[in-house]
Parts: C-alpha cells; sequence; structure tokens
C-alpha cells in the first residue's frame, strides 16, 4: 500500500514538470508562487510517506516485549 502511494505521487510529481515546462506563455508571479507551494507540498508529502515506511518496518522487525502478568 505504501509503495504504491509512493509510485503514485512520484508520477504525480513527474506529470507536473512534464506539464509545467511545456507551457507557452510566461507565467506571473502568483503562477510561480503557486508552484513553489505545489512542489514544496509534494516533497512533504514524499518525505511523510517514506518516513511512515521506516517507522512501520522498524515496528515490525521490533516488537515491543510482552506485557509481564502477575505478581
Amino acid at each position: 500500500m505504501i509503495q504504491a502511494s509512493i509510485i503514485a505521487v512520484a508520477v504525480l510529481s513527474l506529470a507536473l514538470c512534464w506539464r509545467n515546462r511545456h507551457r507557452d506563455a510566461g507565467i506571473t508571479r502568483n503562477e510561480a508562487i503557486r508552484r513553489k507551494m505545489k512542489i514544496i507540498f509534494l516533497a512533504l508529502a514524499v518525505c511523510s510517506l517514506c518516513s511512515m515506511a521506516v517507522v512501520h518496518t522498524y515496528r515490525h522487525f521490533n516488537p515491543p516485549p510482552p506485557p509481564i502478568i502477575g505478581p
């Protein structure tokens, strides 16, 4: 599931880069800011997905010790 999300975000970023590269007209200041914000949010999304995968893998291979029951 996480790998599919990472692949989807990567494909989306490539599509956005390709679309923005092939624009004919010049961009305004607002469009430039909007583009930068998209890139920042995309980078944050990828980083959060990767960090979740690292935490999940660590918890999978290092489970907490069983609780001690009794006196």
